[in-house]
């Protein structure tokens, strides 16, 4: 699970590939007006325009290149299937189901919903009704729970909630007063896994975990009221700021330390904030599979990678849950063809799948998946391997090998021959099998393990040291 502010790219299973492809489109004509761009050009912060009394608008979704803002596509008008849409507080991106996330205001009611919200339409798909003076949302990947920060009424301060995205069931974890309260923005920091915490009156991060709250000194630039954040790897954050007395808007960067710098004017209120990246950072040029035995051994290149972290190895038996089974560095940022091995070791006998998971340095993450699957077969002979760790304390690994189906027994027994434990006793189909011998009741001392199929008898002996 990498941070809402990460956009993924699935390969296999990407199912908005045209939305992806018209937004390179847009990026590419928005380039060509601009010039030269910051390094970080590729990326779209998306905002929600709210219609308010001081600056009333048909609330809209907004697209913009960050961290210059310079307007990506035209503005989307709000709209949600059964409800008119008088206002709009907040969007962010779940990178693990792609979706976006908002709270929109009914026309009807003037309650607040959460719902989902599609950037190029602008038309939102009601999920339920939130606490009323609810103002800010952020996804943490990691924990793939959404958060929602609610403003301060009369005497309740700011408070901050996490979020059911399939009912907008809310539960609180407390009370999050910072200054008078006016902004009240949050958003996940998939770096250091805190949230952060806006308000007029300052900057905090908060501990999604135990929920205890960090002061952050902030400096450079002045904000005002804070609007929007979203953490775009690399210690920053892109934040909207508005200031009540002048009636201007601007966004800044600003520093997990809190440094406040890079102020541009906005034409209007922006608040959110969603963030979409479309710069992935590798080129694969091959990956392929070799099984020796029960061991799978995955080889892949990269023609260029660019600020690459590295790659997780998920392994997959056939038509089943995906499962992390191993982690490579990367290269960081190199034009040079780079190669890559992973050994997944000691398997039982079945049909397996590989991906990998590539992720860069700012938590964005693409999946590259085997195009074939992998068949461990069952071995030609019976085997019975020596115990790993040997000598061992308190817990040792036995292996065996059945090529044909039967009855399996094994068993432990002491230096005088006593039988102390029966660990196996059970029909097994033909493969590779591994059980754990736990000796923590046991003595130090020598044991033998010994198995019998009826076909095939073995013994070795191990040492258990305490």
């Amino acid at each position: 699970m990498r941070n809402f502010t990460a956009f993924k790219l699935q390969k296999a299973t990407f199912r908005f590939r045209g939305i992806r492809n018209l937004f390179f489109a847009i990026l590419f004509l928005s380039v060509m007006l601009i010039g030269s761009l910051p390094n970080d050009a590729n990326a779209i912060v998306f905002g929600v325009r709210p219609n308010t009394l001081f600056n009333p608008a048909v609330p809209t979704i907004e697209a913009y290149l960050d961290v210059i803002w310079v307007p990506a596509s035209p503005p989307k008008v709000l709209t949600m299937p059964g409800w008119g849409v008088s206002g709009a507080n907040a969007v962010t991106w779940n990178s693990d189901n792609l979706l976006y996330y908002a709270i929109i205001q009914d026309s009807i009611t003037g309650a607040r919903h959460l719902a989902t919200v599609d950037p190029l339409t602008g038309i939102c798909m009601e999920i339920g009704i939130l606490p009323n003076n609810m103002s800010s949302l952020t996804y943490n990947s990691d924990l793939g729970i959404l958060y929602g920060m609610s403003g301060s009424s009369g005497s309740s301060p700011e408070t901050l909630y996490s979020i059911n995205i399939s009912t907008a069931a809310v539960t609180s974890h407390g009370a999050f007063p910072l200054g008078t309260g006016f902004g009240e923005i949050i958003a996940y920091n998939f770096d250091d896994m805190m949230i952060y915490h806006w308000t007029d009156g300052g900057m905090e991060k908060i501990d999604p975990v135990s929920f205890l709250a960090t002061p952050v000194v902030m400096s450079g630039v002045t904000m005002s009221e804070p609007q929007g954040a979203v953490y775009l790897g690399g210690g920053s954050f892109s934040v909207t700021d508005f200031n009540f007395s002048a009636n201007t808007f601007s966004g800044y960067v600003v520093s997990m330390a809190g440094v406040v710098s890079f102020p541009v004017s906005l034409p209007h209120q922006l608040r959110g904030l969603g963030f979409y990246n479309s710069l992935l950072p590798v080129e694969l040029s091959s990956f392929v599979s070799s099984v020796s035995g029960r061991n799978v051994t995955l080889n892949w290149s990269t023609s260029a990678e660019t600020n690459n972290s590295g790659f997780d190895i998920e392994r997959s038996v056939l038509n089943g849950n995906w499962t992390k089974v191993g982690n490579v560095s990367g290269n960081g940022t190199t034009t040079s063809s780079q190669s890559y091995t992973f050994t997944d070791r000691s398997l039982a006998a079945g049909t397996y799948s590989y991906r990998l998971k590539q992720i860069d340095f700012n938590g964005n993450y693409e999946y590259f998946e085997l195009s074939n699957d992998v068949n461990i077969g069952v071995p030609d002979n019976f085997s019975l391997s020596q115990n790993y760790p040997n000598p061992f304390n308190p817990v040792t690994k036995i292996n065996y090998d059945l090529p044909v189906d039967g009855n399996v027994n094994i068993k432990i027994f002491d230096i005088s021959g006593k039988e102390v434990m029966t660990l196996v006793n059970e029909n097994k189909p033909a493969g590779y099998y591994s059980v754990s011998f736990y000796g923590a009741n046991l003595s130090s001392g020598v044991y033998f393990y010994t198995i019998n199929t009826g076909n095939f008898v073995s013994t070795k002996k191990m040492t258990l040291i305490k």
